[in-house]
Order: C-alpha cells, then sequence, then structure tokens
C-alpha cells in the first residue's frame, strides 16, 4: 500500500494550518487507562513494513488524487510539501520508543517523534494515525499477560511446577479476527506470553519481523473437528475415536468428544479404551465444546458439597470422570493431578473471568490447576479496542523558526482525563523496577533516559528479536502483575 494512503483524511490539510515559521514538532504515544499497566509491542512491525519503504512521486500523485477525490483540489502549499517529500524518497523523522516487551505502568511515554528537517516539521503529524495502530499489539499483549498472570497465580498454589504454563492459553482465535494482518499481529502478540497457539501465519510474522526463525514460537499438537467425528456417522464416534489413536500411537492428540453426548464418551468410550489409552507413550487430550464450561469442566456444585459417587456425569464433571477412570497422584499441595496419558482442553465460549472462575473451583475441588487447557479464539485476539487502554498520542512541542520553543498540550474542561503532557519527556525507572515519565524537560535531559531511538530517515536503526522481547518483558514484569 502507498505509506501516504495510510492516514486519516483531516492530516491531509495540517501540514499547512501550523504556524508558517514552525520548523519542528515533538509529539508522544502513551495509553492513559489509570492504573492499567501496559505491554509495549508492535511498533518494529509498522517501521519495517510501512514507514522503511522507499517514498516515490508515484506514491506523491496517488496522494494528490485522492485528495482531488476527497477533499478537491490540493493547494498548492500541499502540492508542493508531498512533492518534496517523495522527491526525498524518506520518511525524515527520528522515532524513540521504549524497549519492545516491556511492561509499564499507564500514562507513560511509549514513543516519541520529531522531524529531522525543518521543511518536513508536518510529516511528524502526518504518520501519527498510522503509528497510533501499535494499541492492537500492544493491548493482545497486555490482555494475554494478563492470562499468563493468572495461570501463574494457580500453579504457584496448586501446582508443583510450571512447566504446564507455556501452553495453558492457547490460540484458537484465527478465524476470528477481520483479517490475515490482524491474526498475524495479534497472534504474535500472544505469543510473548505464552507458546500454545494454532495461528499459523503468527509464527511467520515473528520470522520476517522480529528474527524468530531459530527461537520456539506458536506450536500445537494433532487435533480432530467435528466435521472428521461426524463423517464417521453418529454410531461411528468410537471408530472415529479408534482412527485417531491409530493414526498418532504416540504424543499429545486433542479428540474433540461433543459431537453427540459427551458424558457418554467419558462414561463409556473411555473406560473401555482405558487399557489402550494407559498404554500410548503420550497424552489423550479429550475436548468438551458445548455447554456451560464451568459445570461441564467442574460438575454442577451441590448445596452439601462434592457429588456422592452415585451422582450422574453431569453433576460430577469432567474432571472428577476422567479421575475416575484413569486416576491419577496428589502433589505435594496436596492437589489432584489426572494420569499424564489424559488431559481436558475447553476451547469454546472461553474469556478471562470465565477462566478464572473456573481455576478457583477447580481449587476448590482439590484439582492442580495444570489439569486444564483452555483455547481462546476472537476475544483474545481481536476483540479490543484503542480505548480499551485509552491509547493516544499528541503532539506537546513546536519550534519555530528562529528558535522559540513552545510547549502545547490539550485540557480539555469537559474530560479532565484527556490531559497531555508538556514539553520534551525522558522516561527513566523509578528504583522500585517501574518507570516514570517526567515532561517539560530540556534537550539535554530528553537524550537521556530510557527511549532509544528505533527509526531514523527512513531506517530502522534498533531492531529487536523475539528473544529480546520475551527478555525484557520477563525482567520488567518480575515480581509484578496485573
Amino acid at each position: 500500500m502507498n505509506p501516504l494512503l495510510l492516514t486519516d483524511v483531516y492530516k491531509m490539510g495540517h501540514m499547512e494550518q501550523y504556524p508558517g515559521d514552525t520548523v519542528e514538532v515533538y509529539s508522544y504515544l502513551e495509553a492513559r487507562k489509570p492504573n492499567q499497566p501496559v505491554v509495549f509491542f508492535g511498533l518494529q512491525y509498522i517501521l519495517m513494513e510501512y514507514l522503511s519503504k522507499p517514498l516515490t512521486r508515484k506514491n506523491g500523485e496517488e496522494f494528490l488524487q485522492y485528495h482531488r477525490e476527497i477533499l478537491g483540489e490540493p493547494s498548492p502549499s500541499v502540492q508542493e510539501k508531498i512533492r518534496a517529500l517523495t522527491d526525498l524518497g524518506y520518511w525524515p523523522l527520528s522515532i524513540k520508543a521504549v524497549p519492545e516487551g516491556t511492561r509499564l505502568g499507564s500514562r507513560n511515554i511509549l514513543f516519541s517523534i520529531r522531524n529531522t528537517r525543518p521543511e518536513f516539521f508536518w510529516c511528524v503529524g502526518f504518520v501519527e494515525s498510522l503509528l497510533l495502530k501499535v494499541w492492537n499489539s500492544c493491548t493482545v499483549a497486555t490482555h494475554s499477560r494478563k492470562f499468563h498472570e493468572l495461570v501463574l497465580r494457580y500453579a504457584e498454589r496448586t501446582c508443583d511446577t510450571l512447566d504446564h504454563i507455556p501452553y495453558q492459553v492457547h490460540d484458537f482465535g484465527y478465524r476470528g479476527v477481520s483479517s490475515e494482518e490482524t491474526a498475524a499481529i495479534s497472534g504474535a502478540a500472544h505469543l510473548l506470553n505464552f507458546q500454545g497457539s494454532d495461528t499459523v501465519i503468527a509464527n511467520w510474522f515473528l520470522d520476517k519481523f522480529y528474527d524468530a526463525a531459530g527461537s520456539v514460537k506458536g506450536r500445537s499438537v494433532p487435533a480432530s473437528e467435528h466435521s472428521v467425528m461426524c463423517s464417521f456417522g453418529r454410531d461411528g464416534e468410537y471408530e472415529a475415536f479408534d482412527r485417531m489413536l491409530d493414526l498418532y500411537p504416540a504424543g499429545v492428540v486433542s479428540i474433540v468428544s461433543d459431537t453427540y453426548d459427551y458424558f457418554k464418551i467419558l462414561t463409556d468410550y473411555a473406560p473401555r479404551r482405558r487399557d489402550r489409552i494407559m498404554a500410548r507413550q503420550g497424552k489423550v487430550v479429550f475436548r468438551p465444546d458445548s455447554g456451560t464450561p464451568e459445570d461441564i469442566i467442574c460438575g454442577i456444585p451441590q448445596a452439601d458439597g462434592a457429588p456422592s459417587e452415585g451422582a450422574s456425569p453431569e453433576i460430577k464433571g469432567s474432571l472428577e470422570l476422567l479421575w475416575d477412570v484413569f486416576g491419577g497422584t496428589v502433589n505435594s499441595k496436596g492437589y489432584r493431578v489426572l494420569d499424564s496419558h489424559v488431559g481436558l482442553i475447553y476451547g469454546d465460549g472461553m474469556y478471562y473471568e470465565r477462566f478464572e472462575t473456573i481455576l478457583a473451583r477447580m481449587e476448590t475441588l482439590g484439582f492442580a490447576s495444570s489439569n486444564l487447557v483452555i483455547g481462546v479464539g476472537g476475544l483474545l485476539l481481536q476483540n479490543h479496542n484503542r480505548d480499551e487502554l485509552a491509547f493516544s498520542v499528541k503532539a506537546t512541542r513546536i519550534v519555530r523558526q528562529h528558535g522559540e520553543k513552545v510547549e502545547i498540550y490539550k485540557d480539555p474542561a469537559t474530560d479532565p482525563s484527556k490531559k497531555s503532557k508538556r514539553g520534551l519527556m525522558t522516561l527513566t525507572r523509578d528504583g522500585l523496577g517501574g518507570y516514570v515519565t517526567k515532561d517539560q524537560v530540556n534537550d539535554a535531559e530528553e537524550a537521556t533516559g530510557e527511549l532509544q531511538e528505533v527509526f531514523r530517515n527512513g531506517q530502522c536503526t534498533r531492531p529487536y528479536s523475539l528473544d529480546e522481547v520475551r527478555a525484557n518483558l520477563s525482567e520488567s514484569s518480575a515480581g509484578r502483575s496485573f
């Protein structure tokens, strides 16, 4: 796509609306949601894919064509500025950003932008709309991190090890997003926190933009779907199960189990195939994907406590039924762990609050949290918006031709939460493992701190690898929770 078209219409005219003697603009990005940490990720993709591409005269003429179509004939000033930029051939900008993967508190500067050539001051505002798209990858990475903190919390209470955590929240979101780009970006953001994913394009994205070819990225297991099970007919469901075991005699295999009668699978098929399942070198994962997940997994709560031996399968729930058939062990913390040959995954209608409820019920029932994997779809990758963390880009300083530096800010009386910072900024450590932003600093102070220049004059100057991003996330999250 033509990079000059990746903007809002009103940006088309801003280049001639600033004071006529403007020579520099400085802007910054922050997430303004109070008391909500944010994981910074995804700017590198935007820089590589869009702002690092050469600008051509053809790009400029196409922009002017759409200006005519949308707003009418561009003024001579606009035409001159656009043609000068495309003759230059690159974006004359300097962008400084917090290291990708960093987790930091709200209302901190995440990146700054300023022009490197005085005649192109207007480019700072022109690219703001495109750069602001980083809200999506940051929000998904942040939301996924909340899942990570949740499973870590329950693992520390109910499990002997943390080995299961990388695969406990699985990305099932590819089909639930609106575009391939969304799947790639959002799927990659999830893989900062977990390694379970069915979104193939996320691995490609990380290889291409985050030097991840040698890193562990998204992984999954062979799994059936309902069309496969249905193809054997209602009376052939057991045959379908047996075929899955024939095809995958070892390793983890996931078998969707609610095609017809889920509880019959657990109370009839599972006991009949117990010996075969227990003899496998691997795990058979049962997947119930209909009903009320809390009850399907944990059973229906009874007023007098745990269900009796003669309770119905629906009252007992999946965990108790699998325990009845396959048994398991009790770990050092007193929680039951299903035999390693069987597992449970639920992949329909899952979201954070529901998962939290299920983990709490599992703990009450005496089951370790490691017994359950969940799959999350569009609610993980796409069910977000810019206002969720209140991302905003604002200009905070301009410099005029004779060297006058003017601090500018927004402070709407009707919404004080939208008040912006002023002047130049620096991001520093607070001494407690967190970060603090200071505004109204001088040029020398702005050159210090945690922000690093990642883009200058059409080139990415500080690319991050996936391993670096994950290390930054781990370091900045240590001892902190959402």
